[in-house]
């Protein structure tokens, strides 16, 4: 990657699946066309709080990068508690992820600004075809999660597409890989009839709460579409909170 044209390129024809840098010059390059395209970075905090900024300038030979404060001032104070965080970045078709850490309060150009160690890695990723719809810890999106099968458990829809595609919050203690099928899963919508369905489980990771807290959330996806999800989606739809993530 030695200009713009050649990240929107790269970007444009991944292949549905990652590409990975490692390289510190790469990497580098990377972030510094974020920042001359001002580029919005944003990472989710806890389940309800987004951090979204840019990114002001990268240091190569010094080990980091600097981001203006987000118009979030929760998400501000909260992220310095935090041991890591997960940025995610849009741009020429491209979607960008990189793990980043040790957040340092600091000056730049006599604004207060946000300074990070550069990540140890950035992740391409190809673009989602249907943005994932949050959903608010208010709602109490419950779903009983292989109740059809041998391991339920109690679980919560963090966010979902009209693709099938979503994402489970869930306890730590719970083991699952990549390519299980939760069988017979009830989503539990307040008012509402319970929504069953088979969901496919495409990866999982640990994530730690601002408390710092820590659960397990799976991608997953809806074997074949359930009968009455339009209900759900409607539902949400009526939210005025709810935003597209940026997931």
């Amino acid at each position: 990657m030695t200009d713009p044209d050649d990240f929107s390129k790269t970007a444009q024809h991944a292949p549905p699946g990652n590409v990975l840098y490692r390289s510190h010059t790469e990497i580098c390059r990377i972030l510094q066309f974020l920042a001359s395209d001002n580029c919005p970075v944003a990472a989710a905090i806890g389940n309800n709080q987004l951090f979204a900024s840019h990114i002001l300038s990268v240091d190569p030979d010094a080990g980091y990068f600097i981001v203006a404060y987000s118009a979030n001032k929760s998400a501000n104070s909260m992220l310095f508690g935090l041991p890591s965080l997960e940025f995610t970045a849009s741009s020429h078709g491209g979607h960008l992820v990189f793990q980043v850490s040790n957040p340092a309060d600091m000056q730049f150009d006599g604004k207060p600004a946000i300074q990070f160690a550069l990540p140890q890695s950035v992740t391409l990723k190809y673009r989602r075809e249907q943005p994932r719809t949050p959903v608010p810890e208010d709602a109490s999106l419950r779903c009983i999660a292989d109740e059809g099968g041998i391991i339920s458990f109690e679980a919560r829809i963090a966010d979902i597409s009209p693709g099938g595609l979503g994402g489970l919050l869930y306890s730590a203690d719970i083991m699952l890989e990549a390519g299980t099928i939760l069988k017979g899963c009830r989503i539990i919508i307040p008012g509402r009839k319970a929504i069953i369905a088979d969901l496919e489980v495409r990866y999982t990771k640990t994530i730690t709460l601002p408390e710092g807290k820590s659960i397990n959330r799976a991608g997953v996806r809806f074997v074949q579409k359930p009968e009455g999800i339009e209900v759900l989606f409607d539902m949400l739809a009526q939210n005025p909170g709810n935003t597209a993530s940026l997931g």
